[in-house]
């Protein structure tokens, strides 16, 4: 870790190996060992993901809740065991939003009649009541791990989608760089849930590339360093770092490899040389897509991605259930905000689905870690003005949102000249009564509302063209007349920083 310059570590904890007693003493020593390395550690609990069971030698169970939920969970004396140790910062639940959505697939995989949802069991209720459940499912496992155990509790998202229901839990959003996603847009997501909960934002720089490892290049991994940097975050970490990054000799000499020196040289260098007068909460972003977030991604029934499975080739398909409920699935309201990244990129974002996992709809396409984008944010659909003020143009999206903010949009349309796209179904009713199809604008004091039937359609991007930048751009702007604009590789992987007034 000395070598490498980094000053907190994300520990895979791989389940019980004794008694819980056992496991009392073994988080007492890490805590105490981290400490006396002067590191922090986050503790990852991702093995409950893959086991369908996982029982200490006391029998105490680790992985089955009641009502036939499927949750690891730190007995309250493990708990009690890493708070005694300031260098524990928090217990971290790895893809939580993946196992609640897909039902454990990670699990299912193994046991093909087996489908657990994580949070709460969401089939038979409708929207709304299903993201309250899956809310109240994450509000009490963060109350039940901080009254005993470390302040913080983690989520990194493999999909872009409950970063809000978490964050306003009391959760802290960890979004995915690289790996199968699109590193950019996964941070603008993530990005809105903090700023309207008021939650600190790690991101994870993730060098799996669907089953390979390491899957992206070194000068992905320092491209994606420096997007991390400069978008504000709080904290960043590298997945995982293992011996493609360093190599120890015979005689116990340690040596960095390529990727070992691109971290160390960010670590103990860039970060020292290029001081960040900022976070993320300076943002002022000038689009939004706002939207009630029903935690669809792209999936669907006829989504899939081909992996190695050994020496064949397997098709991983996405079932199509929302918030993990099989009778909750997607409509043409719920694919609205892909459409609208679509619109937002300049088309580089596929209209079907935001993930790379979507391998048949990206087939064809090399990977891209970036997109271009011009100072977005994704809010859920009880955002209010208060975040809001600096928009130049918002999308409103999805199957709901609130009355609230309905008036607040209205509001800065009329008095601050913000552009709005949606569908009649959130128009001003007098513009309503005008519309018939396509593509329309209606002037409505200092703005607009832009109605349409097709959120990814050409006649669309032309009227929305002086909002989006430039095709080759990742822009932030920041309080203060600060801007950080990020020019793009042609071939999406890397970025250039420039910053203006920092």
């Amino acid at each position: 870790m000395d070598s490498l310059g980094v000053d907190f570590v994300v520990y895979h904890y791989r389940g019980p190996q004794g008694t819980v007693e056992d496991e009392v003493n073994t988080m007492k020593r890490l805590g105490a060992d981290f400490d006396s390395a002067g590191l922090k550690v986050v503790v990852n609990v991702e093995c409950g993901n893959w086991n369908l069971e996982m029982k200490s030698a006391d029998g105490y169970e680790w992985v089955n809740q009641p009502d036939n939920l499927h949750l690891f969970k730190f007995p309250p004396a493990v708990l009690r065991s890493l708070a005694e140790s300031k260098a524990v910062w928090g217990i971290q639940y790895d893809e939580l939003e993946h196992s609640q959505i897909t039902r454990n697939l990670s699990i299912t995989l193994k046991h093909p009649d087996v489908e657990l949802v994580s949070l709460a069991e969401t089939t038979g209720m409708n929207f709304k009541s299903a993201d309250h459940a899956v809310y109240q499912g994450a509000r009490s496992l963060v109350d039940e791990c901080k009254s005993d155990g470390p302040p913080m509790v983690l989520t990194e998202h493999v999909w872009p989608v409950l970063f809000h229901n978490f964050a306003r839990a009391g959760m802290t959003p960890v979004y995915k760089q690289m790996k199968e996603n699109w590193s950019n847009i996964w941070a603008s997501c993530a990005m809105g849930a903090c700023l309207q909960y008021d939650s600190e934002l790690w991101a994870c720089i993730d060098l799996w590339h669907y089953n390979n490892y390491p899957g992206h290049s070194p000068e992905s991994l320092w491209s994606n360093l420096l997007f991390a940097y400069w978008a504000g975050v709080d904290k960043a970490y590298v997945e995982s770092v293992g011996r493609h990054t360093y190599a120890i000799d015979e005689n116990n000499q340690l040596t960095l490899k390529e990727r070992g020196e691109v971290l160390s040289r960010f670590a103990k260098e860039y970060i020292r040389q290029n001081p960040r007068p900022y976070t993320f909460r300076d943002l002022e972003p000038e689009i939004a897509i706002i939207r009630f977030d029903d935690t669809m991604w792209g999936q669907g029934p006829e989504t899939y991605c081909t992996v190695d499975d050994g020496d064949k080739k397997v098709n991983l398909y996405w079932k199509d259930w929302l918030f993990g409920a099989y009778d909750l699935n997607t409509s043409a309201e719920s694919e609205e905000w892909i459409k609208a990244w679509h619109t937002i990129t300049h088309g580089v974002v596929k209209k079907e689905s935001l993930s790379w996992n979507a391998g048949n709809i990206y087939k064809g396409m090399p990977y891209r870690c970036f997109a271009p984008a011009n100072s977005v944010v994704v809010y859920d659909d009880s955002v209010r003005k208060t975040h809001l003020n600096t928009l130049k143009l918002a999308f409103l999206c999805g199957l709901s949102i609130s009355e609230e903010t309905l008036k607040d949009v209205g509001d800065l349309v009329r008095k601050k000249g913000l552009a709005v796209v949606t569908s009649k179904r959130f128009a001003p009713n007098e513009f309503v009564t005008r519309y018939k199809s396509g593509t329309k604008v209606f002037e409505d004091g200092k703005g607009k509302w832009i109605i349409t039937d097709d959120m990814a359609g050409d006649e669309l991007k032309k009227m929305v063209a002086p909002w989006i930048g430039n095709e080759n751009e990742i822009v932030f702007r920041f309080k203060g007349n600060r801007k950080v604009i990020m020019n793009i590789s042609s071939d999406g992987k890397e970025v250039d920083i420039k910053t203006e007034g920092i």
